[in-house]
């Protein structure tokens, strides 16, 4: 195990200290985005907990937004924080043993906080400073066993992402359809993998990506879990009711932004995208029998930062931001699984 978690570090280390985002990583696609798991039979025993309910919050330390492939001639733009909050849901409509259905809704949403604005493309640092960046997702996710050992599983999702002022957007311009799916083998308990793809729209590109799912225990306390080329962790469970995680995970954020300039009666228009590693050690702790908790901590490595124009009149540029340190509280509600009971079992 350790020596595939350092295979896969080492391989996209190599790339982040290139600042050029591999290309098997795709556009507005989370690593986690595939999480079926809740309410359904996929996953193995002693599996990280899946989330019903979760509220959270992260913090990432201040950077700097270097130049990439544009010159900056003046001071560079500093951040201070970038804050970020999280709400999501998911709920069954149907639950049999040959179907399964959920839907869910999520909210998330950033805040940078700069702390100097360069001269160079400064408008839009400044609209981005205390700016709230959200996106509010609808999602329906099918689960279907084919039979003892193999299922199929899909979610269809849809993200209004950008700078509105209402609490969820049906424009257009802020849409971002996605669809996974999923044909996974779980031969035994402590044994599940799978392939599948990944497709999505957005009002910056359309990508199609192959996953692979990987789950396996090794013993009572050691596992993996992987779902690559987007994340992999090694797992410790000390025991029933504290789980440690460590390893690394790919995340990406895109929002459509409208930018006012005095100098100009039209407004610019940008599809910002940013994208990053984040290396870190996750811990947790089931305060009660539905009732957990999670810390992670870790370093944010960056891609860089693409701002891409919607329209003639609005200039191109790409920024490289430094690396940062990240921390991240949560809690959450995940009912109680047989795995628990397994565990206990075998002690």
């Amino acid at each position: 195990m350790k020596y595939c978690l350092f295979g896969f570090l080492l391989f996209i280390g190599s790339n982040i200290f290139a600042q050029v985002k591999p290309s098997i990583f795709p556009e507005d696609l989370l690593g986690n985005e595939f999480e079926a798991r809740c309410y359904c039979s996929p996953g193995v025993y002693n599996k990280s907990r899946s989330r019903g309910i979760e509220l959270s919050y992260g913090l990432v330390n201040g950077g700097t937004f270097n130049e990439q492939d544009y010159p900056l001639t003046s001071e560079l733009s500093r951040y201070q924080r970038l804050e970020n909050f999280e709400f999501k849901i998911k709920a069954p409509l149907v639950l049999k043993d040959h179907f399964k259905l959920l839907v869910g809704y999520q909210h998330y949403s950033e805040i940078f906080n700069f702390k100097n604005v360069g001269g160079d493309f400064n408008s839009v640092f400044q609209e981005l400073d205390n700016e709230r960046l959200k996106n509010n997702s609808l999602s329906v996710i099918v689960s279907k066993p084919i039979n003892e050992t193999r299922y199929l599983a899909f979610r269809f999702k849809y993200t209004s992402s950008g700078d509105y002022n209402s609490l969820f957007s049906f424009n257009n311009k802020y849409a971002i359809f996605k669809f996974l799916g999923l044909y996974a083998i779980k031969p035994n308990e402590n044994l599940e993998w799978g392939i599948g793809l990944a497709v999505s729209k957005s009002f910056r590109r359309n990508n199609i990506l192959p996953f692979i799912l990987f789950n396996k225990n090794f013993n009572k306390h050691w596992g993996i879990e992987a779902l690559l080329p987007g994340i992999i962790f090694g797992r410790y469970n000390l025991n029933q009711s504290n789980i440690f995680l460590f390893g690394a995970e790919y995340n990406s954020e895109s929002y459509r932004i409208d930018i006012n300039e005095d100098s100009s009666a039209t407004p610019l228009a940008y599809a910002y995208n940013h994208s990053e590693v984040m290396a870190s050690v996750r811990f947790e702790h089931r305060f009660a029998p539905w009732i957990w908790g999670n810390i992670k901590a870790g370093y944010q490595f960056n891609f860089s930062s693409d701002f891409d124009a919607k329209d003639e009149f609005t200039p191109v540029f790409n920024t490289n931001p430094t690396g940062a340190p990240f921390f991240h509280i949560g809690i959450f509600i995940s009912p109680p699984t047989k795995d628990i009971k397994h565990s206990h079992e075998k002690k």
